[in-house]
């Protein structure tokens, strides 16, 4: 494993563990997160929305950074609603606010949408500007009201050692992908000739689309782990003999 590369385009934060064990594992990682999360300039209308829900609605997260918006201007003692957190990571971070949320089965918006207790009230979604609507589609179906209000933006940019991401990704390394910000932010960084040449893992449906329009057909997981992606590795060789 001493020639294998890995590029992973979360933040240093989403990454440290995953980059320990597959450096462990005799990996090679290149850390070019590709996703700037900004806060608003203005939250008042994001706590706003927060203070006024009520026993029966729903308030959810599907990122940390959807937390950390949520907390810095709103205190956990007004937060009324039931809350739901997309995974275990999500929900660390509001205990850490001190509020208990419930998690779906899995760490994806999928099941979110298909598993979150509905209520008689609305479900507020409290999210990244650049959101796509499956999760609302999905709610909807189910007879959820939902609205949506943005908690943070997200730019795409990389930072990091941009060349040599570009070399590893030519040369065909499994590229980790976690948004469409970062898929768009990865493209701007290495160009679209690296980005095609690069063995990309995208996590969840939505991410896979986002890589599937820019001319690649992911391999998508619903959960990040070292073991996937040294599968990925594996496969990779065994597909090049």
């Amino acid at each position: 494993m001493h020639d294998r590369v890995v590029i992973l385009t979360r933040s240093h934060e989403d990454n440290v563990d995953l980059a320990v064990e597959l450096r462990a594992r005799g990996v090679t990682v290149i850390e070019l997160p590709s996703a700037t999360i900004e806060p608003l300039a203005d939250d008042t209308a994001l706590a706003a929305e927060i203070r006024a829900l009520g026993p029966d609605d729903s308030l959810v997260f599907t990122s940390r950074a959807g937390v950390d918006a949520a907390s810095r201007p709103v205190r956990a003692h007004e937060v009324r609603a039931t809350v739901a957190a997309v995974g275990a990571a999500t929900a660390r971070r509001c205990r850490d606010w001190g509020i208990d949320a419930w998690i779906p089965s899995e760490a994806t918006g999928a099941a979110l949408g298909r598993e979150l207790p509905l209520g008689s009230g609305v479900v507020l979604l409290a999210r990244a500007d650049r959101a796509e609507s499956g999760l609302i589609r999905e709610l909807a179906a189910r007879g959820a009201r939902v609205r949506e209000i943005a908690a943070y933006r997200v730019v795409p940019a990389a930072r990091g050692d941009v060349e040599a991401a570009r070399r590893a990704a030519l040369e065909g390394a499994v590229t980790v992908v976690a948004s469409p910000a970062a898929v768009e932010g990865l493209i701007a960084a290495i160009g679209a000739t690296a980005f095609e040449c690069a063995r990309i893992l995208a996590i969840g449906p939505t991410t896979a689309r986002a890589a599937a329009r820019a001319g690649v057909e992911p391999r998508v997981v619903s959960a990040l782990t070292a073991g996937a992606i040294v599968r990925e590795m594996e496969e990779r060789d065994v597909g090049d003999r």
